[in-house]
């Protein structure tokens, strides 16, 4: 099994295509399907269901993937830390960010009064199926029994919390139950986001329905809307709210217990560059010191 027939295999999984596949190698079809052909020859098993010019990915074949994915990166982790002995240069962390949007700002910047050298380029789109991450770093969040992701570690817990205006009647309460808050407006992110994702099946599970008037793919507009008073919301208890969190305050809901973990993932196996174990290091101390924004 050579080098070169893992690539052209990673490209044909990822796309379950193989004319889309060549145009992104820049190779003839014909090539390329005999390489998949050579390689399923070799294993002695198909990689791919194939039903007439269709094929999707199968168990066996997403077997190979998983393994060409950690082969090709450990090449790849080989060249950056060839690169970084001859070059002694740091590079570029590219950080893609699912959760605690309001916070990386504030990290960032501080991160970035102990080393100056180092520069950011942030992502926000959602990878999907099969499709290779482009990124060095991920935060994210996982709720439940869900199961952290390899090459991770968490960076923070944190309860669901009801956000309301400063001067709603409810936020002079310790903690609400679900029945006082059934008639109010809501307002949430987008449906596609984690933490919009989490709060829809906490709600599901309890038969609770909230009535949605406004959504937004911004963290700091929805703290907008709630701040103006068009609606109350469900936000994380230590990153829900952005620094200039003025106006708002967080509520606990007896009844609605739910905790997510955020967490930190690398996109290396053996080989972590200095320069990404570094902010590695000092996210996890930094979210380890933000206190809760309420006392339980």
């Amino acid at each position: 099994m050579e080098i070169f027939q893992l690539i052209q295999f990673q490209a044909v999984a990822e796309l379950e295509h193989m004319t889309r596949a060549a145009q992104r190698l820049n190779i003839a079809q014909p090539a390329l399907s005999r390489t998949i052909q050579n390689l399923e020859n070799e294993l002695g098993a198909s990689l791919f269901d194939r039903s007439g010019r269709r094929m999707r990915l199968n168990e066996n074949g997403r077997i190979l993937l998983r393994y060409s994915r950690q082969i090709l990166s450990s090449i790849q982790d080989a060249k950056n830390e060839i690169a970084a002995q001859q070059s002694g240069a740091e590079t570029c962390i590219r950080l893609c960010v699912h959760s605690a949007t309001a916070l990386v700002p504030q990290l960032l910047l501080d991160f970035r009064r102990t080393r100056q050298d180092i520069r950011f380029e942030i992502v926000q789109r959602m990878f999907q199926g099969t499709e290779q991450p482009e990124y060095d770093m991920l935060i994210d969040s996982i709720v439940g029994d869900e199961v952290l992701p390899r090459n991770s570690c968490v960076l923070i817990q944190e309860d669901a919390m009801l956000a309301v205006r400063e001067d709603h009647p409810l936020a002079r309460r310790d903690s609400v139950a679900l029945a006082d808050i059934r008639g109010e407006s809501f307002v949430s992110l987008r449906r596609d986001r984690p933490w919009a994702r989490i709060i829809q099946k906490a709600c599901n599970e309890v038969n609770f329905a909230p009535n949605i008037v406004a959504e937004s793919d911004n963290p700091i507009t929805l703290c907008d809307f709630v701040r103006c008073g068009l609606g109350i919301c469900f936000l994380p208890s230590r990153t829900g709210l952005p620094p200039l969190g003025d106006g708002i305050a967080l509520v606990r809901v007896s009844d609605f217990a739910y905790t997510r973990h955020l967490y930190l993932h690398w996109c290396y196996n053996a080989y972590l560059p200095p320069h990404v174990a570094a902010f590695r290091d000092f996210a996890v101390q930094w979210f380890s010191s933000l206190e809760d924004t309420v006392k339980p």
